[in-house]
């Protein structure tokens, strides 16, 4: 080989060596952004995201099955039949007669096992059976009932429960990824998923005290009383109900509600210490104001107020003076602009305590004091 030979052949290698080198070198920066942007490799398990999985483990134990059982001797025995309950009866209850299942969820808040549910789903019960995410099946006492908020405490006897996580403060907030957890149809233990869709939705027939939390993840017959969680596998709400318009006669999609877990844990308290939910009562009923009687209120700068509609003979309320037609502007100084709020803030005072109440009656401004009493069960 020639010497000038021997020479380009050593150009051509240093040229290659050159060129892989500045090849790897431009890929470093490109495989680090990448790397950045965390697209998961295929057969790399460390890389495959696990999803809620973390947090639905964390609240299952929690998650109990609700059967609210009617019996009567001369009921049909045919129910025995219907494949969701086949198992359950033919463990639990064969030698009943079964007239009918209320079925539902509940949700563990106390290594005592107390047990929080919707009212609805152990109503009018003869017994009521609970069914634990490992199998064990046991029967429940209740407690206390609160069918003003469509709460019930429950309470079972086993050994090692395991109670939901509850924080200090859900901070729940509109566009919150949630997780809805119960027995949908009795199909057993599920998990759907959505988002919060809105906060405090009231004024919508269903309970005397309705400040819900709406939600898009599935909620269907069973998931009543189950658990509504964060990412983070917290109780944040007790699950109520898909809505259902009964002026359209519909079942919404993707339109469901839950009882925050702080109107839940208020409740719960209180049936544990006094077996029932002492509320202060002023003894009205009232809507928020019509649109031609808002003109009568510019002069005070408010934009709604209440409208008292009724007031009950020898009520607080009665005793005070007020009357029927009064609208009322504020509670202790506090401005009231809608009737499930200002319901509330009634209830939550203790009776016996005194109320001022500022007032229009006939374009005049007055103010008068109430003692208030307890609230009875029927109102």
């Amino acid at each position: 080989m020639s010497k000038s030979a021997r020479y380009l052949s050593i150009y051509i290698l240093l040229g290659i060596i050159v060129g892989l080198a500045l090849g790897f070198a431009g890929q470093g920066p490109i495989l680090r952004w990448l790397n950045e942007l965390n697209y998961p490799l295929h057969n790399s398990p460390t890389q495959i995201s696990q999803g809620y999985g973390d947090a639905v483990a964390k609240v299952l134990p929690s998650v109990v099955s609700i059967y609210g059982i009617r019996i009567d001797q001369n009921a049909n025995p045919e129910l025995l039949k219907e494949p969701h309950y086949q198992q359950f009866l033919k463990d639990n209850i064969a030698t009943e007669q079964v007239a009918g299942i209320s079925l539902g969820s509940g949700v563990i808040v106390s290594p005592d096992g107390h047990i929080l549910t919707n009212y609805h789903v152990i109503a009018n019960a003869d017994r009521i059976e609970t069914k634990l995410h490992d199998g064990n099946t046991t029967v429940a006492t209740v407690i206390g009932i609160d069918p003003a908020t469509d709460l019930a405490l429950l309470q079972i006897d086993l050994p090692d429960l395991t109670p939901a996580s509850i924080p200090r403060k859900a901070n729940s907030r509109p566009g919150d990824i949630v997780l809805a957890i119960g027995n949908p149809h009795g199909l057993g233990t599920s998990v759907t998923m959505g988002i919060i869709s809105a906060m405090g939705r009231n004024q919508l027939g269903l309970n005397t005290y309705e400040n819900y939390i709406q939600v898009d993840a599935a909620i269907n017959q069973g998931n009543s009383g189950g658990a509504l969680v964060n990412t983070a596998g917290q109780l944040i709400g007790i699950n109520k109900a898909h809505f259902y318009n009964s002026e359209s006669s519909s079942r919404s999609q993707g339109l469901g509600l839950a009882i925050p877990i702080s109107t839940a844990k208020q409740v719960a308290e209180s049936l544990l210490r006094d077996g029932k939910v002492i509320r202060g009562w002023l003894g009205v009923t009232m809507e928020l104001i019509s649109q031609q009687a808002k003109g009568t209120l510019t002069q005070y700068g408010q934009q709604e107020k209440i409208l008292i509609t009724g007031v009950y003979k020898g009520s607080p309320a009665f005793l005070s003076g007020l009357q029927k037609g009064d609208i009322i502007t504020k509670f202790n100084g506090q401005s009231m602009d809608n009737a499930p709020a200002t319901l509330e803030y009634i209830a939550n005072l203790k009776p016996g305590s005194t109320l001022s109440i500022t007032y229009l009656r006939q374009d005049q401004e007055y103010t008068t004091e109430a003692t208030l009493g307890i609230r009875p069960t029927a109102q």
